[in-house]
């Protein structure tokens, strides 16, 4: 068995917002009629200055791109105060956790996880030969720390966390954070997936580096360009490691060259112009709150939410509401969870995609 320790390797209109400067809907690449709600990317584009970067960089496409991604790596090692030797990357935060759970498991391993959650890290578990131990969320759709360190049995080879879990879109508390550093045994690889860092951090989440630094075993932290950076087309997320050797193993699992040129180049503008990623972040929890007061005014029952979506509990069945608003060209998540009559996931978009889809729901529970 692989031991990761080791490892080598308003009422609609009620809240306003500053729109975000020089930005129409039609510059956002969406067809007009139908608003893809139910994936959670941004309706914005990137930042100005990572389109000029990738504008610059496409006449450069004959080259291969920087495997390293050096610029990248500064960038992002100087922002965040973390060495640049336990920074790898990956063609979205999904390759890497699929190559997470490539490390760290081989067949009839486990891997404890919260339920529902983004499954990536699940398939590449189930690639790998290994089983999923999915333990249900909380109420408030937030991981279950404690039942989740009750599952760890002796097989249990990766522990994955999601703040905020997508798609209860929860964040953990600091407490829990430091419970799971602390218990986790050291012969399993944590992993936290925060490919909604950048909202969690601009609305008071705990500092989730800074408690694992304290963590004696493995541990690696995802990240994405995707969401709050707008690059989900684009395909760039990174890890965070405890060690180099985990560094140098996902290093060996990369395919060559698998974020490229233009993507490094617009990843590395986005992260240095703070003040467009601040307009964005503003602009989206703004109408997620507007969102949030229109819905429940209809009657359904938002949990909390630190993501560029928001996830609601409707007063009807939330199949026939999806259904209903497919109908209309609008689409968004319907699921299960957490019974009854399941919830709805529905990503923040436009001021104007936020009338439409009130408007809609409003006209449908009418009906």
């Amino acid at each position: 068995m692989k031991q990761p320790v080791a490892l080598p390797i308003e009422k609609i209109r009620g809240i306003t917002y500053p729109p975000p400067p020089s930005i129409t809907e039609e510059a956002t690449g969406v067809a007009a009629d139908v608003l893809r709600l139910n994936l959670n990317e941004s309706h914005l584009p990137p930042s100005p200055k990572a389109l000029a970067a990738a504008a610059q960089t496409l006449t450069e496409t004959n080259r291969y791109p920087d495997h390293g991604c050096s610029t990248l790596t500064a960038v992002i090692s100087k922002r965040i105060g973390f060495p640049a030797s336990r920074i790898s990357f990956g063609n979205s935060s999904g390759e890497i956790l699929v190559a997470l759970a490539m490390l760290s498991i081989n067949e009839g391993d486990e891997a404890v996880m919260p339920t529902p959650t983004f499954p990536t890290c699940g398939k590449g578990v189930q690639i790998a030969g290994g089983k999923v131990v999915g333990v249900p969320v909380l109420p408030d759709g937030s991981n279950d720390v404690a039942a989740m360190l009750a599952a760890v049995t002796p097989d249990t080879r990766l522990f994955y966390l999601c703040t905020p879990n997508n798609p209860t879109e929860a964040i953990l508390t600091a407490s829990d954070l430091e419970l799971t550093a602390r218990q986790v045994p050291d012969t399993v690889l944590l992993v936290i997936d925060e490919a909604y860092f950048e909202f969690a951090q601009a609305e008071g989440g705990p500092d989730v580096l800074r408690i694992l630094a304290n963590r004696a075993g493995p541990w690696v932290v995802t990240r994405s360009f995707s969401k709050a950076y707008c690059m989900a087309g684009m395909r760039v997320g990174y890890a965070l490691a405890s060690d180099e050797g985990i560094h140098k193993a996902l290093w060996q699992l990369r395919p060559n060259f698998n974020v490229n040129r233009v993507a490094i180049a617009a990843a590395t503008a986005a992260m240095n112009d703070d003040r467009y990623l601040q307009t964005c972040l503003t602009h989206t929890i703004s109408e997620r709150k507007r969102l949030e007061t229109a819905l429940t005014l209809l009657g359904f029952s938002a949990l909390p939410s630190f993501a560029n979506f928001l996830t609601v509990v409707p007063p009807v069945s939330a199949d026939i509401i999806s259904s209903s608003l497919a109908a209309e060209n609008i689409l968004v998540q319907a699921m299960p969870w957490p019974g009854g009559n399941g919830a709805l996931r529905i990503t923040i978009g436009s001021q104007s995609n936020t009338d439409r889809l009130i408007l809609a729901i409003n006209k449908i529970l009418e009906h």
